[in-house]
Formats: C-alpha cells, sequence, structure tokens
C-alpha cells in the first residue's frame, strides 16, 4: 500500500508519540482540576456545616 523508508518511519512514530502524550496529559489535567473543584467544595461545605453547629450551640 505505502511504502515508507525508515526515516519517513521514524517521523510519523514521534508525531505519534507526541500526540499520545498531549491527549494523555490533557485527561490528566482535567482530571485534576475536578478533584481540586470537589476538595474546594468539599472544603467549603464543611466550614459553613462547622459554622452552622457552632452558632446553634451558642
Amino acid at each position: 500500500m505505502f511504502e515508507f523508508d525508515q526515516e519517513t518511519w521514524i517521523y510519523i512514530a514521534l508525531i505519534a508519540v507526541f500526540l499520545i502524550y498531549f491527549i494523555w496529559n490533557s485527561r490528566r489535567a482535567k482530571k485534576n482540576r475536578k478533584a481540586r473543584k470537589n476538595r474546594n467544595f468539599r472544603k467549603r461545605y464543611m466550614e459553613r456545616r462547622k459554622d452552622e453547629r457552632s452558632e446553634t450551640g451558642i
């Protein structure tokens, strides 16, 4: 079908490696952003709960 020389295969492999890395990295970054958002939400929730308990305890 296609006949490529060795240099062309190396270029194709390098392009494929970079594409795979960038896709993997973007997924990991998205996952980290989501986890950070959830941590911040839980922290705010726990602070609010703590404040509500302290107000009712007065």
